[in-house]
């Protein structure tokens, strides 16, 4: 049978259930899980679902019987295979969300839930994204998710997320990026685009703050 994309009505229906009080409160709530589940789709090696459940959830949830159990978990993993798809197409990848940043520190937009739960993701596997011959090429090209992140404090993200036109300029790549980051960890040499100069990130060396709640 051949894969069903997720409806309107699904994406509907997961995205309440990752917000509402049946779940953790630490656990991700959409956004933060579509860009754990994108990062987990590029990531070389293949991240089993008892592997990653876990990190969506933080702590099982309490499911009102067992048909939603088995909807919710179905969704999760349909949205995985939907994303796999995506990157495989010749299609340009979409955040699905605005490209643009909270208004204050306190309250994150939608890109920075989303880039926090990719960055989630690559901490996860960082040993398969950070091979000598593509650790230049891949710090470089997170650059951007790192500015939108809530992850990253060091001078390069500080500078850049302190100007307001750099800080537009450098999230707009994100759709780009992603795919830039799939080819580059996931395609033969020959096929993998040219990197792009932009400015060193340290991505590899940092350590991510807390993680923060969907609430």
């Amino acid at each position: 049978m051949a894969h069903q994309p997720l409806d309107d009505l699904e994406l509907e229906t997961l995205e309440i259930f990752l917000e509402s009080d049946q779940v953790h409160e630490e656990c991700q709530n959409f956004v933060m899980a579509h860009g754990f589940l994108t990062a987990l789709s590029i990531c070389p090696i293949a991240i089993a679902e008892e592997q990653w459940l876990p990190v969506i959830f933080e702590d099982t949830p309490t499911f009102d019987n067992e048909k939603q159990e088995k909807q919710i978990l179905q969704y999760l993993s349909r949205l995985f295979l939907d994303i796999q798809k995506e990157l495989e197409s010749e299609d340009g990848f979409l955040v699905p969300c605005e490209l643009e940043m909270g208004d204050s520190p306190e309250e994150l937009s939608e890109l920075q839930e989303w880039a926090t739960g990719f960055m989630e993701g690559v901490f996860m596997t960082e040993g398969q994204w950070f091979e000598s011959e593509k650790e230049e090429s891949v710090a470089e090209l997170l650059l951007p998710i790192m500015v939108a992140s809530d992850l990253f404090d060091d001078e390069e993200v500080v500078e850049i997320r302190s100007s307001e036109k750099l800080t537009t300029s450098c999230i707009a790549q994100i759709p780009e990026v992603v795919t830039d980051l799939f080819l580059v960890l996931r395609t033969e040499p020959e096929k993998r685009p040219f990197p792009k100069t932009r400015p060193k990130s340290g991505a590899k060396n940092n350590k991510s703050k807390k993680k923060n709640g969907k609430k």
